[in-house]
């Protein structure tokens, strides 16, 4: 051979090997991007597959450059995972590193924060869960895990039917969250997928060859979901871990709040004035299906510091200064509760702020869960002259305030009318519709619209609800804000907590207010001009209504009667106060413990279901085995000698595939001991060595000669025990459980 040809030769090696690894590097990408639709089942949207499978994408790649260029397989994953760490980085974290992608200890201790985050927001969200920041963090660490893991095992182990245990993790994922989570097809594209690598994998394979594992693969697709033991769920994640998710809209929690079994204790808080309603969060837009925030982008510079002054509230209105210590409990999420109106918080932590129009306080990374704070607040005091003497042109921007669906049934607007249509001022129409949903004729419940299908906050359950006059928080404050707005007055909803029960310590005579998901709540907050957002509070024997500051117009000539309370409320009871849940007992507060009942994750069911997706390859090698000595009954010599060399190669023995049978028996006699060094294979005692030599005869005579020379299946089968036999323990389970010619040609 020539120079140039030499030359030639290694230039062509170089290529292939080359298009081998990008090959299957595409491969390996592409199968963890099809085996991350399981989390479909368990995320709502799909934005968190796209930095997914960016992250997914830049480790291989890279971990393929290095390959091409480095001898040493480790270094290219190595490399890998330096960068998916970089990644995740710039991804996550970039104003803590240097020059964004270079990990400094600030770094750390941001992924550690988001990590807790992550395993906060799945321990207390119902599924399927918003993909939050934790969350979308924890994905995307499980995608360099993951890539670097299927990178390793394919270039480095070289073993690529192992890569099936990577992307069985995938697939198990929603199992874990609830056992009737499984997808058949994206199980069965994903087996597909693995085939995928497996073909590209072998260096002789073709489709043809890979037609048993496809079949397999489809079959295992279907009958593993089936065969996967069912594991009775809690009713939801947050029961069984003992959480309250405010989520980003908590409205639409609410009702599976409100009807758990039991209490669990949200909060605690130290006031001066105990009778305080908490708010979460304004929800400003009304559409056909819930009340909703407006999206805005937090603002870093309003920190908690300091508030801005309240929306629309004038010097004039009388108001007192209070503060109010609170700590969490059980409550997690983005979201702050506070008093109205909140005007400096300390010792919250890091990352809230306030949201100008609501005062509500939230975060874009940090969690409520076991936080400590102190609130400083104002408690506006309006008189009733006050409220009826607020001007009705509406400040810019209050537009949005007044908006109402077209769904809308046309019996809310005209029920407003009939109601209140005919008062005097605003707040007088406020009043009339407050007294209108508390007269007795509407009841508490919260069966009712689950029952007769108009639960939600929606529109389009108005017009049901007030037919059917029962109702819980919800529907009531929804109700209210909707014919409110209909008789232009602003009106939004606020979700949060009614006071807690007070608790006296016999010891100190300390008092603080425990606050439980049966103080979990909404009502409506209707706008004034001069005075501001003023709480009502629609839902019967549930909460207090607001009491307004003594008008100087009281009539002195009844003096028993003060004009400046025109709902009085009765001394509160059991059942009037202070929760949304008028039926629930209020004699125990839940403490912070551990709830009794404790849903285990079913990690044994990926010990169930690996021998499956592993039987693919042992599958198709034997299904190949019986099909060459059915062959070789048929006298078919060539598939004879076939097997004993790819059953040899499995073993990890070292055949040459380009050379003779001869030269092929020499390797094998050498290496496993099958003759006595130095001797002809025709003059060996061994009965394996008879048997091989037999094969090899055959082989030989049928390469030379027109008519066939047929071998016994048993000689075969004798030199393939004695192969296995000849092999270590290790060696066999090897070739048991990833044959490394399961998809040779």
């Amino acid at each position: 051979m020539t120079t140039t040809e030499a030359s030639r030769a290694r230039s062509l090696r170089a290529h292939e090997r080359r298009v081998r690894i990008w090959s299957l590097s595409g491969t390996l990408a592409l199968a963890l991007g099809v085996a991350a639709s399981s989390l479909g089942e368990v995320l709502t949207e799909g934005a968190w597959w796209f930095p997914y499978i960016g992250v997914v994408i830049v480790v291989l790649a890279v971990a393929a450059v290095a390959h091409t260029l480095i001898a040493r397989a480790w270094i290219g994953s190595l490399v890998g995972a330096a960068v998916g760490l970089a990644t995740l980085t710039l991804f996550f974290a970039p104003t803590t590193a240097i020059v964004g992608i270079i990990p400094t200890l600030d770094t750390f201790d941001r992924f550690g924060a988001l990590i807790a985050q992550g395993q906060s927001s799945m321990e207390s969200q119902r599924f399927p869960a918003d993909a939050d920041t934790g969350i979308v963090f924890l994905i995307c660490l499980g995608a360099v895990g993951l890539s670097v893991a299927m990178d390793a095992i394919a270039f480095v182990l070289r073993r690529p039917a192992l890569t099936a245990l990577p992307l069985l993790i995938m697939l198990a994922v929603p199992a874990f969250v609830r056992s009737e989570l499984h997808d058949a097809f994206g199980f069965a594209v994903t087996a597909l997928a693995y085939v995928g690598i497996l073909l590209v994998a072998g260096e002789r394979t073709t489709v043809r060859a890979a037609w048993p594992v496809v079949a397999s693969a489809l079959v295992l697709a279907l009958i593993v979901p089936v065969l996967l033991p069912s594991v009775d769920p809690g009713e939801s994640s947050t029961s069984a871990t003992g959480l309250i998710s405010t989520g980003v809209n908590p409205i639409l929690n609410l009702s599976n709040d409100l009807r758990r079994d039991s209490a669990l204790l949200a909060l605690t808080y130290f006031s001066d004035e105990g009778d305080e309603y908490l708010r979460v969060a304004a929800l400003d837009e009304f559409s056909d299906e819930t009340w909703s925030p407006s999206e805005r982008e937090l603002d870093d510079a309003n920190t908690v510091d300091e508030f801005a002054p309240a929306q629309g509230l004038s010097d004039e209105v009388p108001r007192t200064e209070n503060v109010m210590q609170i700590q969490i409990q059980r409550l997690r999420g983005k979201l702050l509760p506070v008093p109205y109106a909140a005007t400096s918080i300390t010792d919250a932590g890091r990352g809230w702020v306030w949201e100008p129009e609501g005062l509500t306080v939230a975060s874009s990374f940090a969690n409520s869960k076991d936080a400590n704070y102190e609130v400083s607040y104002i408690t506006p005091a309006p008189t009733i002259e006050q409220l009826e003497a607020a001007p009705t042109e509406l400040p810019a921007g209050f537009e949005k305030y007044l908006a109402l669906p077209e769904s809308l049934p046309a019996v809310v607007a005209e029920t407003a009318q009939q109601v209140a249509g005919a008062e005097a001022t605003r707040f007088d129409q406020a009043l009339a519709l407050q007294k209108f949903f508390r007269n007795g004729d509407f009841t508490y419940s919260e069966e009712a619209p689950v029952a007769e299908d108009y639960d939600g906050s929606g529109a389009e359950v108005l017009g049901e609800f007030l037919s059917a006059q029962s109702g819980y928080c919800v529907h009531f404050a929804s109700a209210m804000a909707a014919m409110a707005r209909s008789l232009d007055i602003p009106a939004r909803v606020v979700v949060g907590f009614t006071p807690g029960q007070r608790q006296v310590n016999s010891e100190t005579d300390e008092v603080r207010y425990a606050v439980t998901t049966d103080n979990l709540h909404s009502w409506p907050e209707l706008y004034f001009p001069t005075v501001g957002w003023v709480r009502f509070e629609p839902t019967t024997s549930v909460g207090s209504t607001p009491r307004f500051a003594q008008s100087v117009n009281d009539d002195p000539s009844t003096p028993d009667v003060d004009e400046s309370k025109p709902e009085p409320t009765a001394t509160p009871t059991a059942s009037a106060t202070p929760g949304a849940r008028p039926d629930a007992p209020r004699d125990d507060i839940p403490d912070n413990s551990t709830p009794g009942e404790t849903q285990i994750s079913p990690w044994w069911l990926l010990l169930l279901a690996i021998p499956f997706l592993l039987a693919i390859p042992a599958l198709v090698r034997a299904v190949r085995r019986g099909l060459r000595l059915r062959a070789v009954g048929r006298g078919n010599v060539a598939l004879a000698w076939r097997e004993i060399c790819d059953s040899a190669a499995d073993l990890g023995v070292a055949v040459s595939r380009n050379a003779t049978p001869r030269q092929q028996y020499e390797q094998l006699a050498a290496q496993l001991g099958l003759v006595t060094s130095g001797a002809d294979a025709a003059s060996s005692s061994s009965s394996a060595s008879s048997a091989l030599a037999a094969v090899l005869a055959a082989v030989e005579a049928s390469a030379f000669s027109p008519r066939p020379h047929p071998v016994r299946r048993e000689a075969v089968t004798s030199v393939l025990a004695s192969l296995r036999s000849s092999a270590g323990w290790k060696a066999r389970v090897a070739a048991t459980l990833a044959p490394r010619t399961a998809f040779d040609r």
